[in-house]
């Protein structure tokens, strides 16, 4: 009678092993949650603009975005609710209208030209030490 040793040993350390790697490793980059403000260039606060900040991670566009409140202050959301933003240089779109209740077409309450990478010239870097990000913009209609 020949004796086998028993397999289910190697095959239970092998499935273990299989498991533990499958959880290893971040899904998301890390992200940095930095506050941010958004000013004209007179210091005054951009209330309710949406703020965008794209940066290529391994060769895709991710963006953060934020709300600015009355004060200008915004937190970003890259991957999960305020989570924060990606360490490096990133693009900056804005886009921000006024409230309105009524029917009649309103003005921005930003310059157009920021609504776009192309041609808002906006760019911000992101240190893992930043403590904020602080972004003038014109008042619309300036030149």
């Amino acid at each position: 009678m020949s004796r086998r040793s028993p397999r289910w040993p190697l095959g239970s350390a092998c499935l273990l092993a299989l498991c533990c790697l499958s959880g290893c490793g971040d899904a998301n980059p890390k992200t940095y949650r930095v506050p941010g403000r958004l000013v004209y260039e007179d210091g005054k606060p951009v209330p309710g603009a949406t703020v965008v900040l794209q940066t290529t991670h391994e060769g895709r566009r991710i963006p953060a975005r934020g709300m600015t409140d009355k004060d200008g202050a915004f937190e970003l959301t890259t991957f999960t609710d305020k989570d924060g933003v990606l360490e490096g240089e990133h693009d900056v779109t804005i886009v921000a209208l006024p409230a309105t209740d009524s029917a009649t077409p309103t003005r921005p309450v930003v310059a157009a030209k920021y609504s776009s990478v192309e041609s808002s010239g906006l760019k911000v870097t992101v240190r893992p030490d930043a403590t904020e990000i602080l972004i003038k913009v014109e008042a619309p209609g300036k030149k």
